[in-house]
Protein backbone atom coordinates (compact mmCIF):
# COMPACT_ATOMS: atom_id res chain seq x y z
CA UNK A 1 0.00 0.00 0.00
CA UNK A 2 1.21 3.40 -0.76
CA UNK A 3 0.54 5.35 2.17
CA UNK A 4 2.27 9.12 1.61
CA UNK A 5 2.14 9.05 5.77
CA UNK A 6 3.64 5.74 6.33
CA UNK A 7 7.12 6.17 7.10
CA UNK A 8 7.93 3.50 4.78
CA UNK A 9 7.01 5.47 2.17
CA UNK A 10 9.65 7.23 -0.09
CA UNK A 11 7.99 9.59 -2.68
CA UNK A 12 9.91 11.29 -5.15
CA UNK A 13 9.82 15.04 -4.75
CA UNK A 14 6.89 17.09 -6.09
CA UNK A 15 5.70 19.92 -6.68
CA UNK A 16 2.71 20.41 -4.73
CA UNK A 17 0.05 22.60 -4.88
CA UNK A 18 -0.43 25.51 -1.73
CA UNK A 19 -3.68 24.33 -1.41
CA UNK A 20 -2.67 21.02 -1.85
CA UNK A 21 -0.02 21.48 0.72
CA UNK A 22 -2.78 23.32 3.32
CA UNK A 23 -5.40 20.41 2.90
CA UNK A 24 -2.55 17.82 3.93
CA UNK A 25 -1.56 19.78 6.29
CA UNK A 26 -4.74 19.86 7.99
CA UNK A 27 -5.24 16.11 8.03
CA UNK A 28 -1.64 15.61 9.27
CA UNK A 29 -3.09 18.12 12.31
CA UNK A 30 -6.02 15.94 12.89
CA UNK A 31 -4.19 12.65 12.79
CA UNK A 32 -1.59 13.71 15.29
CA UNK A 33 -3.67 15.40 17.67
CA UNK A 34 -6.60 12.95 17.09
CA UNK A 35 -3.38 9.89 17.97
CA UNK A 36 -2.24 12.25 21.11
CA UNK A 37 -5.92 12.73 22.36
CA UNK A 38 -6.05 9.12 22.43
CA UNK A 39 -2.83 8.31 24.29
CA UNK A 40 -4.10 10.98 26.81
CA UNK A 41 -7.81 9.62 27.38
CA UNK A 42 -6.41 6.18 27.92
CA UNK A 43 -3.94 6.99 30.50
CA UNK A 44 -6.64 9.27 32.08
CA UNK A 45 -9.09 6.30 32.26
CA UNK A 46 -6.68 4.46 33.61
CA UNK A 47 -6.96 7.10 36.70
CA UNK A 48 -10.87 7.02 36.55
CA UNK A 49 -11.22 9.93 34.48
CA UNK A 50 -12.23 10.86 31.24
CA UNK A 51 -10.28 14.15 29.29
CA UNK A 52 -13.46 16.72 29.91
CA UNK A 53 -13.21 15.94 33.57
CA UNK A 54 -9.69 16.42 33.83
CA UNK A 55 -10.10 19.65 32.14
CA UNK A 56 -12.34 20.75 34.56
CA UNK A 57 -10.63 19.81 37.53
CA UNK A 58 -6.87 20.89 35.96
CA UNK A 59 -8.82 24.52 34.90
CA UNK A 60 -9.84 24.37 38.33
CA UNK A 61 -6.77 23.71 40.26
CA UNK A 62 -5.37 26.93 38.59
CA UNK A 63 -8.44 29.04 38.29
CA UNK A 64 -10.73 28.24 41.48
CA UNK A 65 -13.82 29.89 42.17
CA UNK A 66 -15.05 30.20 38.11
CA UNK A 67 -18.47 30.97 37.38
CA UNK A 68 -20.00 27.72 35.24
CA UNK A 69 -19.58 30.54 32.59
CA UNK A 70 -16.52 31.17 32.75
CA UNK A 71 -15.56 27.73 32.87
CA UNK A 72 -17.39 26.89 29.70
CA UNK A 73 -15.17 30.08 28.37
CA UNK A 74 -12.06 28.88 29.15
CA UNK A 75 -12.91 25.08 28.45
CA UNK A 76 -14.41 26.32 24.86
CA UNK A 77 -17.58 24.44 26.04
CA UNK A 78 -20.98 25.06 26.31
CA UNK A 79 -22.33 26.31 29.44
CA UNK A 80 -24.68 23.23 29.37
CA UNK A 81 -22.02 20.81 28.75
CA UNK A 82 -19.89 21.96 31.74
CA UNK A 83 -23.27 22.49 33.78
CA UNK A 84 -23.77 18.47 32.93
CA UNK A 85 -19.69 17.45 33.42
CA UNK A 86 -20.39 19.68 36.96
CA UNK A 87 -22.92 17.04 38.27
CA UNK A 88 -21.18 14.07 37.72
CA UNK A 89 -17.91 15.47 39.09
CA UNK A 90 -19.99 16.81 42.17
CA UNK A 91 -21.52 13.24 42.27
CA UNK A 92 -18.27 11.91 42.44
CA UNK A 93 -17.56 14.81 45.07
CA UNK A 94 -14.48 16.46 43.16
CA UNK A 95 -15.75 19.44 42.80
CA UNK A 96 -18.61 21.79 44.51
CA UNK A 97 -20.91 24.84 43.54
CA UNK A 98 -20.80 27.32 45.83
CA UNK A 99 -23.56 30.37 45.73
CA UNK A 100 -22.12 33.27 43.99
CA UNK A 101 -22.15 35.96 46.94
CA UNK A 102 -22.08 39.04 43.84
CA UNK A 103 -24.66 37.04 41.98
CA UNK A 104 -27.46 35.25 43.44
CA UNK A 105 -28.17 33.91 40.12
CA UNK A 106 -24.56 32.54 39.59
CA UNK A 107 -21.93 29.77 41.35
CA UNK A 108 -18.95 29.36 41.54
CA UNK A 109 -17.29 25.94 41.26
CA UNK A 110 -14.49 24.77 43.75
CA UNK A 111 -12.52 21.67 43.77
CA UNK A 112 -13.11 19.72 46.78
CA UNK A 113 -10.43 17.87 48.80
CA UNK A 114 -11.17 15.30 47.33
CA UNK A 115 -10.97 16.79 43.91
CA UNK A 116 -7.76 18.93 44.65
CA UNK A 117 -6.07 15.28 45.78
CA UNK A 118 -7.12 13.56 42.34
CA UNK A 119 -5.73 16.33 40.39
CA UNK A 120 -2.75 16.54 42.47
CA UNK A 121 -1.78 12.90 41.86
CA UNK A 122 -3.37 12.95 38.19
CA UNK A 123 -1.08 16.17 36.57
CA UNK A 124 2.13 14.87 36.92
CA UNK A 125 1.00 11.79 35.36
CA UNK A 126 -0.37 13.52 32.05
CA UNK A 127 2.43 16.17 31.90
CA UNK A 128 4.93 13.03 31.72
CA UNK A 129 3.19 11.58 29.06
CA UNK A 130 2.81 15.24 27.08
CA UNK A 131 6.56 15.98 27.46
CA UNK A 132 7.41 12.36 26.10
CA UNK A 133 4.92 12.67 23.57
CA UNK A 134 6.99 16.17 22.91
CA UNK A 135 10.49 14.79 23.24
CA UNK A 136 10.88 14.14 20.09
CA UNK A 137 10.93 17.75 18.86
CA UNK A 138 14.53 19.77 19.76
CA UNK A 139 13.35 23.05 21.74
CA UNK A 140 13.56 24.78 18.46
CA UNK A 141 11.02 23.24 16.90
CA UNK A 142 9.25 23.06 20.00
CA UNK A 143 9.27 27.11 19.70
CA UNK A 144 8.39 27.53 16.31
CA UNK A 145 5.36 24.70 16.75
CA UNK A 146 4.43 27.28 19.78
CA UNK A 147 4.46 30.39 17.57
CA UNK A 148 2.67 28.35 14.10
CA UNK A 149 -0.26 26.61 16.08
CA UNK A 150 -0.62 30.63 17.93
CA UNK A 151 -1.03 32.16 14.83
CA UNK A 152 -3.51 29.41 13.41
CA UNK A 153 -5.18 30.31 16.37
CA UNK A 154 -5.29 33.82 16.45
CA UNK A 155 -6.59 33.50 12.84
CA UNK A 156 -9.68 31.48 13.76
Amino acid sequence: MNDPDSPRFYPLPVHEEPEAMRLRTWVQLARTFYKIERSISATLAEKHLTMAQFDVLATLRYSEGLTQKELAELLLVTKGNVVGLLDRLQKLDLVERRADPDDGRSNRVHLTPQGRHKIESVLPVHDRLVLRTLSCLGQQEVGTLRRLLKTLEQAL
